[in-house]
């Protein structure tokens, strides 16, 4: 038996080993040519790729984004958005139901945007955070609308 090389190792891969394409090839970590389940690989998808909602869904989680951080940036001291708070929850709460599971993203904001309207009454702040919704749900319908811009319903009190 020759002395080993270097680069011998107990498997026996030696220097030409190293230098054939065929070693690369063989321990290649690029997945992007996976060649099972008809090429989409078989491990779920990659952690850096999203998920493909549709415009609406999109558009409606950022609307969902705005008014919580807008109930919980504005509303610790109001006692009218503190309710108004946990009759969001309890419509959440409520969407186990089949009937409600199934709505559409449109829906869903509307039966939001009923109970903002509702509590509009009571208090200037839920208005205006009833109105800058509004001006997000016609997005729904036309996407080029300019909607609310900003992170929050409510504007900084200064």
């Amino acid at each position: 038996m020759a002395p080993r090389g270097n680069y011998d190792d107990e498997y026996g891969y030696d220097e030409d080993d190293f230098k054939n394409s065929h070693f690369d090839d063989e321990f290649s970590f690029d997945d992007d040519e996976d060649e099972f389940a008809d090429g989409k690989g078989g491990f779920g998808p990659d952690d850096d790729e999203e998920v493909n909602l549709p415009y609406e869904g999109e558009l409606f989680n950022e609307m969902l984004s705005k008014l919580h951080g807008t109930l919980i940036m504005y509303g610790e001291d109001d006692a009218q958005m503190m309710d108004l708070q946990a009759e969001l929850l309890k419509v959440d709460i409520d969407k186990g139901t089949d009937a409600v599971d199934d709505m559409f993203y449109l829906e869903e904001a509307s039966l939001i945007a009923k109970v903002l309207k509702k509590y509009s009454a009571v208090s200037p702040k839920i208005k205006e955070i009833h109105d800058n919704f509004m001006k997000d749900i016609t997005r729904f319908s036309d996407e080029s609308a300019e909607g609310h811009v900003g992170d929050y319903y409510l504007e900084d009190e200064e």
